[in-house]
């Protein structure tokens, strides 16, 4: 990547201090990127660098949620070497399919591989660490590397993502899963953010002992407004009880039901609730026709980190929705969010995946089952009536912020990351 010379004698610095050396992180999201994992991966980038780390990041394009590039600096060019405070970036060209089924995002990583892999060797970096999902980002470490040991944050479990989020047939996703295993299995250290991923992962016969717990943090910070303050200041009515979801509107997520569940309570004559839904993705243009005239239910654009807080912070309950059948493909990134918002939470999930499994175990959130739009309206209804609940599970999902997301412990585990990744593998610093 492009530098100065005075560039390069700090890095040097900072290599020789740390005995961090130098690392090549691999990811196709990053900031500017508000949602999704692109947060966890600026964060890890930075906390690397804050501990003397030289750190060179190989990314894409910003496009998600919106699978879009919608930034003008970005709608010409092959490339761009930019920096993040200490951070390098080097940002390449890949396709952004209109339609993030197989097909497109086939073509989306093909591309992103093509222009990664020959940056990842070209890197003077005494380590490579990828972040999945985004299989040819984890493809690109590999075989890129060159010898170098490669490490792996795995943020959402590719296979099973094709498999329960109805986007890929199971031959496919089958497939998909081995090549995934595979490619795991090559790395010095698997980073997981959830315990649930870790076994799946040994089951299917990565080495227990590259196992490493990273999970993620609360990167948004809570907004002091007062519920009635954060609606005057988004110019949303106060008098209603509003459920609000945010983040990607893709197929996992299966919002469709939620739109079901504004129809029986229009058809119902339910007043005073509003299901508001915030962001974007593939799912986004259906949902808009599907809400069409229903005064019960709102499909709003996404917004930026500034207004994030107060969107979390006018809503009365924030929901946690996915497909039904979503049980092991990922612990969705909204969460961290939500549990330091300081509201109640409503989880449409299945009882027995990642996010049900905690959020039971913590008594964090009235949980019911995904797809059903009379038991969801009805959940809404029960928390509309009992503010009782609503401040027990506000508070309980503070708690498991407090205790699960909090940030310091977070950045420790990705700098334990990459220590113990040089450590293990007698990763010298690169000349």
């Amino acid at each position: 990547m492009a530098t100065t010379v005075d560039h390069v004698a700090a890095d040097r610095r900072e290599v020789g201090a740390s005995g961090l050396g130098r690392v090549c992180l691999v990811g196709i999201n990053y900031a500017p990127e508000t949602t999704g994992i692109a947060p966890y991966t600026t964060a890890m980038a930075r906390a690397w660098a804050d501990a003397g780390a030289v750190v060179d990041v190989v990314t894409g394009v910003p496009h998600y949620p919106a699978w879009r590039v919608e930034d003008e600096r970005y709608a010409r060019g092959r490339s761009w070497h930019e920096r993040d405070g200490a951070v390098a970036l080097h940002r390449v060209r890949h396709h952004v399919p209109a339609s993030a089924d197989l097909r497109g995002r086939a073509r989306m990583e093909a591309s992103f591989l093509r222009r990664a892999t020959p940056l990842v060797r070209r890197s003077a970096a005494g380590v490579v660490v990828a972040v999945t999902p985004s299989m040819s980002a984890l493809a690109a470490a590999v075989t890129g590397a060159r010898g170098r040991p490669v490490g792996v944050v795995v943020q959402d479990l590719t296979g099973r993502g094709a498999q329960e989020s109805g986007s890929t047939g199971g031959a496919a996703a089958s497939l998909i899963g081995r090549a995934e295993v595979a490619l795991l299995r090559r790395c010095a250290a698997v980073g997981v953010i959830t315990p649930q991923f870790g076994a799946t992962l040994t089951a299917a016969g990565v080495p227990a002992d590259r196992i490493v717990e990273v999970g993620n943090f609360t990167h948004v910070r809570p907004s002091a407004s007062t519920r009635d303050e954060a609606c005057a200041r988004l110019g949303w009515d106060p008098s209603v009880f509003r459920v609000v979801h945010t983040g990607n509107m893709g197929r996992k997520q299966g919002l469709e039901h939620v739109v079901e569940a504004a129809l029986l309570a229009a058809a119902r004559g339910v007043t005073g609730v509003e299901l508001v839904l915030v962001g974007s993705g593939n799912c986004r243009d259906e949902l808009v026709a599907a809400a069409a005239g229903l005064p019960t239910v709102r499909v709003l654009d996404p917004v930026d980190a500034e207004r994030y807080p107060l969107v979390l912070a006018a809503a009365d309950v924030l929901l946690l929705h996915e497909r039904p059948g979503v049980r092991e493909m990922c612990l969705p990134s909204k969460l961290t969010s939500y549990t330091a918002a300081g509201r109640p939470v409503l989880a449409a999930v299945e009882r027995e995946g990642i996010a049900g499994r905690q959020l039971v175990a913590a008594d964090a959130a009235l949980v019911v089952p995904p797809g059903d739009a009379d038991a969801l309206l009805a959940a809404v209804e029960r928390l509309r009536a009992d503010r009782g609940l609503r401040d027990r599970l506000a508070a309980a999902a503070r708690r498991l912020g407090e205790e699960t997301y909090g940030e310091p412990a977070a950045r420790a585990r990705y700098v334990g990351l990459l220590r113990g990744l040089v450590a293990r593998t007698g990763a010298g610093v690169a000349a």
